[in-house]
């Protein structure tokens, strides 16, 4: 009798502590420089970089020194980033004048700049194939663009809204979400579109692929589908809030990180397709980029005509508390940012 009390002790102590891990909490709310107006963010050499069509600038959040420390200015209207970690360079899509900006992240200057055909919005780097894909939600399109060549060498015509993509290295194609068609495209190395998923859900845009397990997770309207990454059955069906188009996987913590346009972001557990936890911000904000070294989440935002960053971790990450006593004061204001304008 006593093994078995003891037994069941530790199950509750275990599902206790499973439970722990996947809350959220806010480490801190951060006040950035000008008023809110933020496209996208993500991780590139170890800092947080935004583009803020407003301003025409990209802005680099340091997560230890919690403050800008680099912004490019004198671009127009960046919006999607994608990151080379191999080479430490970065590609932003310039909306205002149909170009795509490659970045050096070392010392965060602009080395050239790529012009396309079509409004660039959202972009993609595949490390496996060395193609950069460019997105024109205005023009409908999807570009190949060959960085060898520095120039756009194909175009497909898409007749949809295109938004989030991805590369599925198993079955070598690109996955594409097409809005208004409810649909997830496949397309090959020949730039063909050779299959199509039907969502049974409105308005697909965010995707995230789980490559163990053969999931592909998609955002759609108030849910995140789980869907069967070769057949595209629907596994589950998870209820989000309106809004939610953001997906982050988290494959070692068997976390899925989803961001809602009023702020909130959920921490959804891969293995009961549930959402474990979900954490309303203080913020306004969509974008969100995750951290895996250190298990760090930011989300850029606004909040009273004032521009924040909100860092979120899972609780108990010892990583994440080191990172903490580095850093300077939870409530800080940024100053002397460095500048750094485009070469022209």
């Amino acid at each position: 009798m006593r093994n078995i009390k003891f037994s069941l002790l530790v199950m509750l102590l275990s599902c206790s502590m499973f439970g722990l891990a996947a809350k959220l909490r806010q480490v801190a709310l951060i006040d950035l420089p000008g008023s809110p107006g933020f496209s996208q963010v993500t991780m590139a050499n170890g800092q947080v970089v935004i583009t803020r069509p407003g301003t025409n600038t990209i802005e680099v959040f340091s997560p230890i020194k919690r403050r800008i420390v680099a912004r490019i200015s004198q671009i127009s209207d960046p919006r999607g980033i994608t990151v080379d970690n191999d080479s430490g360079t970065m590609y932003v899509a310039l909306a205002g004048n149909n170009s795509i900006a490659v970045v050096d992240t070392r010392n965060w200057s602009v080395e050239k700049v790529i012009p396309v055909q079509h409004r660039p919005e959202k972009l993609l780097w595949v490390p496996q194939t060395k193609t950069l894909y460019a997105t024109s939600v205005l023009d409908r399109t999807l570009s190949v663009i060959d960085l060898r060549l520095s120039a756009e060498t194909h175009v497909l015509e898409l007749n949809a809204l295109p938004q989030d993509m991805l590369y599925d290295g198993a079955r070598q194609v690109l996955l594409l979400t097409l809005q208004d068609l409810g649909q997830i495209a496949s397309i090959d190395h020949s730039n063909k579109i050779i299959g199509r998923y039907k969502v049974v859900a409105s308005e697909p845009t965010g995707l995230a692929l789980d490559e163990q397990r053969r999931r592909l997770y998609v955002a759609v309207r108030y849910a995140v589908l789980a869907l069967n990454a070769d057949t595209g059955a629907e596994l589950a069906r998870i209820p989000a809030p309106g809004g939610t188009d953001a997906l982050v996987l988290d494959p070692g913590g068997n976390l899925l990180y989803a961001a809602a346009g009023d702020g909130s972001v959920l921490a959804i557990d891969l293995n009961r397709n549930v959402v474990d936890h979900e954490l309303p911000t203080d913020v306004k904000g969509y974008s969100i980029a995750y951290d895996p070294a250190h298990k760090m989440i930011f989300l850029p935002g606004g909040r009273e005509g004032r521009s924040k960053m909100v860092i979120l971790s899972p609780s108990g990450v010892t990583e994440t508390n080191r990172l903490q006593n580095a850093a300077s004061p939870i409530e800080a204001t940024p100053q002397g940012a460095a500048q750094t304008a485009m070469k022209k």
